[in-house]
């Protein structure tokens, strides 16, 4: 889901295959079938991060290639409202991409190779979520790299991270809204000043507006009011 602390899993997840000396690495986004170009080297693991699919083929070929699978959710009303935030849309634009990625992630939440993990519980400021997360893709157990990973991607130092972009070799930028992109962390200029307030929509979103995401994904989401 947006705004769900999935770039900061995404992270977690690259930095502890890398501890584990689990052999070559590969990143990727993927939204379209074209994304999965390269895929078929044996040797590279791929980690793959999305927000939302909307054609099937490539929901297909996703869960096909699959072995295990992280899913971030997170209120899809508070997911509406940090893409009006950060992302400069208003609610027309973002209600169906937040449709698509909550279908998406409780699809594949449903699946037995996934673990679910709320962005109401606060799992990114938990240490023990990287030794969860470490244990879920199969990887032994190391306290000591797991506590320099957790330390590595708490907020202060993505920050930093974030502020080094426009002179980042390699980073690429947005021609429309400047936005600037690490093709290796999928860290943006938007992640930066998040303050990840649960609750928002309640101030935000007018009652009709928070009414129609909750009317349109009732059938997957169990929303609190």
């Amino acid at each position: 889901m947006y705004a769900s602390a999935s770039t900061w899993l995404f992270n977690v997840a690259r930095q502890l295959h890398a501890a584990a000396g689990a052999g070559p690495v590969a990143t990727q986004f993927v939204s379209a079938k074209a994304d999965f170009s390269g895929f078929d080297d044996p040797s590279v693991t791929r980690i793959v991060k999305s927000h939302e699919i909307s054609d099937e083929p490539t929901l297909l070929e996703l869960a096909r290639r699959s072995t295990r699978i992280l899913v971030t959710m997170r209120d899809p009303r508070d997911a509406a409202t940090s893409l009006m935030r950060y992302h400069g849309y208003d609610f027309a634009a973002a209600k169906p991409l937040i449709e698509q990625a909550a279908r998406l992630c409780m699809g594949f939440a449903r699946d037995r190779r996934a673990m679910l993990l709320h962005f109401e519980s606060g799992f990114a400021q938990s240490s023990a979520s990287v030794a969860r997360v470490a244990a879920h893709l199969g990887y032994p157990p190391d306290p000591d790299a797991e506590a320099r990973i957790f330390a590595a991607h708490q907020r202060q130092e993505i920050e930093k991270h974030i502020a080094g972009l426009d002179r980042m070799p390699g980073a690429l930028m947005d021609p429309i809204s400047g936005d600037r992109l690490d093709p290796h962390t999928h860290w943006h200029t938007h992640h930066a000043g998040r303050d990840g307030e649960i609750g928002r929509w309640r101030r935000v979103l007018s009652p009709a507006q928070a009414a129609s995401l909750s009317d349109a994904l009732a059938d997957c989401y169990d929303f609190v009011p």
